[in-house]
């Protein structure tokens, strides 16, 4: 007969969960947007005079996104399996990471403590045994008493319990996902910074050559008595200068390269700077982008935590109200007896606390739900905010390859002008300054194009609820 009403609680009086992802709820979109097309970042200068091609190959590296491919390494060994989709290098990189990151380590331990608070709740539903020994009134001798209790109605209290554990453990599982999400942008941004490093090192090393080949010939054409003094002492300066960038340069790289490689917990060479080339996909549309909010994991997150206060709230309910379990005794020693009884107990633990408790309770499920609307404001900025720093940086890229293109020719027009005795030194001087500015701020926007299409289809790739 236990047997038979040892689940009676459970299938009596728990209630169905509603369904935990709910639909996406509708918000005006009103911001406008345009489509941005693919860059091409492949924009090359209109071919150069003679007077100007040596200087210019020698200052200006190709742009980052017409690098060619370094020979195969231990890094790019990754490339090579998977090359049909871009990105997927970068994938492989960002997967030792998840495996040991301790965030995502505390995450999986919530999920596996979840799931034994499901077991817990359920074993609620069976009966309670207990033992006692108990000095006999009157006698000398003890009595030893076993005690079966089988909750039959608890005013909905152990429903409550088991469907806050599940809540609970579908909270943790999107929490995973979150800290998944998070980890990945963190490692991209922190690879983006330091690829510009290490692109903004090499170019100011070929911009170092550059001056000292400047230099060079600055002190034979005054050895000969076509050039002054002042001239040589301008251009050892402008040397001088570029060797503390360089060695500045240098230190950020290092930096960079030591903030990646703690986060992704792999060494970091010169290799992984070509994890996203290649053909860059099709960029989603700033409503596509928007339209994912609803499936985030935060999201997910808040609505499960309006579920957790909607239980206490039941929790806090059925507190209040009397409880019926069937008990059988089994008294041995001084006294032999057993007894099979229902038990009607009724209480108000606290006085009127309970019903404080009811108040508190239901501000909690308000508070739960501002904070619903508090994270889908945040996360529309987040999203918002993400695809504005891509549209940039392909703004910035396409700007940047014209700017490039048009300061090679006039770097080349001022070099033959100043070999004709028609242009001054300070102005090829700072002429090849400013071309090497333009050559790396297109270098620092084809990073940034690419590691903010990366991000997006992260957002995009992060929303479902699957691990």
């Amino acid at each position: 007969m236990l047997a038979n009403l040892c689940y009676c609680e459970q299938n009596r009086h728990e209630t169905k969960l509603g369904a935990f992802a709910k639909q996406p709820s509708e918000f005006p979109l009103s911001t406008a947007f345009i489509d941005i097309p693919r860059s091409r970042a492949n924009i090359r200068a209109t071919a150069l005079p003679q007077y100007g091609i040596a200087l210019l190959a020698l200052v200006f590296p190709p742009a980052w996104a017409d690098s060619p491919l370094p020979p195969p390494t231990a890094d790019s060994a990754a490339s090579d399996a998977a090359p049909g989709r871009w990105g997927a290098p970068m994938d492989d990189f960002i997967s030792t990471a998840l495996a040991e990151d301790p965030s995502i380590e505390r995450a999986r331990a919530a999920i596996a403590a979840a799931e034994d608070g499901i077991t817990a709740a359920k074993w609620q539903f069976g009966p309670s045994p207990s033992i006692s020994r108990e000095l006999a009134s009157g006698t000398n001798r003890y009595v030893n008493v076993l005690r079966i209790q089988q909750p039959l109605y608890t005013g909905g209290l152990l429903s409550a319990n088991l469907n806050a554990a599940r809540t609970t453990l579908r909270s943790s599982q999107q929490e995973l996902l979150a800290a998944r999400l998070q980890l990945k942008l963190k490692i991209v941004q922190t690879w983006a910074d330091w690829a510009k490093a290490r692109g903004r090192a090499d170019s100011l090393a070929a911009l170092r050559e550059a001056h000292q080949q400047l230099l060079d010939m600055i002190q034979r054409r005054y050895k000969a008595g076509v050039a002054t003094h002042a001239d040589a002492a301008l251009a050892a300066s402008r040397l001088s200068a570029v060797q503390a960038e360089v060695a500045q340069a240098a230190l950020e790289e290092a930096l960079q390269r030591d903030r990646l490689q703690r986060l992704s917990r792999r060494p970091v060479g010169p290799a992984l700077r070509t994890v996203l080339d290649g053909e860059l996909p099709e960029p989603p549309a700033l409503t596509q982008v928007l339209d994912r909010i609803q499936l985030s994991p935060e999201m997910t997150v808040a609505r499960a935590n309006v579920d957790l206060a909607r239980d206490e709230l039941a929790k806090a309910k059925a507190a209040l109200m009397p409880t019926v379990s069937l008990r059988f005794d089994h008294q041995s020693g001084a006294y032999r007896d057993q007894r099979l009884g229902l038990v009607f107990q009724a209480s108000l633990q606290g006085g009127l606390a309970g019903l404080a408790g009811m108040n508190a309770a239901r501000s909690r499920i308000a508070a739960a739900e501002a904070a619903v609307a508090a994270t889908e404001q945040d996360q529309i900025s987040n999203y918002q905010l993400e695809y504005t720093r891509y549209a940039a940086a392909v703004s910035s890229l396409r700007n940047a390859a014209l700017t490039a293109a048009t300061s090679d020719e006039v770097l080349a027009s001022y070099r033959r002008q100043f070999d004709a005795g028609k242009r001054p030194w300070l102005d090829l001087l700072n002429m090849v300054r400013e071309a090497h500015a333009t050559r790396q701020s297109q270098r620092d926007a084809g990073v940034d194009e690419r590691a903010g299409l990366y991000r997006l289809n992260l957002l995009l790739d992060g929303a479902p609820s699957g691990d």
